[in-house]
């Protein structure tokens, strides 16, 4: 397995992020995604490379451990790799959270789905509670489904409500993140070939290309700047009279929107 493909998605998130900080503050929240989608892509290089290294991981703990008194020794190999490990995992649901943020977000905030922020809070905590329990990859993934068709369902929701066709980028986005979980867990299971690449190395290739296009999505594509511009309401008119529109604007939504 090519570990230094974990450091490449790492480089190229933190880049990423750094761009997406220094825009105006209505991509906090992407960049924020970015920055998390690095620090898991690191975490999880560290894991792959205890695993690959070891002895050497072994024989430093060992070494370690003389210079510390019984209470504070950093115990076996299998301990911290499970310390790292919940570590990714933690990084990993708060990746999800924040993609989930971005676009959930100014949704609520304009559509009165104030439910959707607790949905969002209480998803991650479930998720980060379930992970003191579960070491296995497969509750990512679990997660990972959760959080894409739920930004797929809105997407929808604004496409064929709002007539926001701009957001089949989105889906698009979504969908190719989704076939590359799909890839991963075909090839995992043997049902599809590996060729000369192990099929993380396939995972992290496609990773890399769907960091560039949601970047290129969020910016030129215009997604952020659509998702801070839509109406105050569903199919909200502009009165001649802005102070009645405003009165309409701030009128709580029917309860079947």
């Amino acid at each position: 397995m090519l570990i230094s493909l974990n450091y490449a998605i790492f480089a190229l998130a933190m880049y990423l992020s750094l761009d997406l900080f220094r825009r105006p503050r209505q991509f906090r929240e992407a960049a924020t995604h970015m920055a998390l989608f690095a620090i898991a892509a690191l975490l999880g290089g560290f894991a792959h490379h205890m695993e690959a290294e070891q002895a050497a991981v072994n024989r430093f703990i060992f070494e370690v451990n003389q210079f510390l008194p019984d209470h504070s020794q950093v115990g076996s190999f299998h301990n911290v790799f499970l310390r790292v490990w919940l570590a990714t995992f933690f990084a990993i649901g708060l990746t999800e959270y924040y993609f989930m943020r971005i676009f959930l977000h100014p949704l609520s905030e304009r559509y009165g789905f104030r439910w959707v922020k607790s949905c969002l809070v209480i998803s991650l905590l479930v998720f980060c509670c379930a992970s003191l329990l579960i070491s296995q990859y497969s509750l990512v993934v679990v997660f990972h489904l959760f959080t894409h068709i739920l930004v797929i369902g809105f997407s929808l929701y604004l496409i064929f409500v709002q007539g926001l066709r701009l957001f089949w980028q989105l889906i698009a986005l979504v969908t190719l993140n989704l076939v590359a979980g799909g890839v991963w867990s075909m090839m995992a299971l043997g049902s599809l070939p590996t060729g000369p690449l192990h099929y993380n190395d396939w995972y992290h290739i496609i990773i890399l290309v769907f960091l560039v296009y949601l970047h290129w999505v969020l910016t030129r594509g215009g997604l952020v700047e659509a998702l801070h511009t839509l109406s105050p309401r569903p199919h909200a008119k502009e009165s001649a009279n802005p102070s009645e529109f405003k009165a309409q604007a701030a009128t709580p939504m029917p309860s079947g929107d």
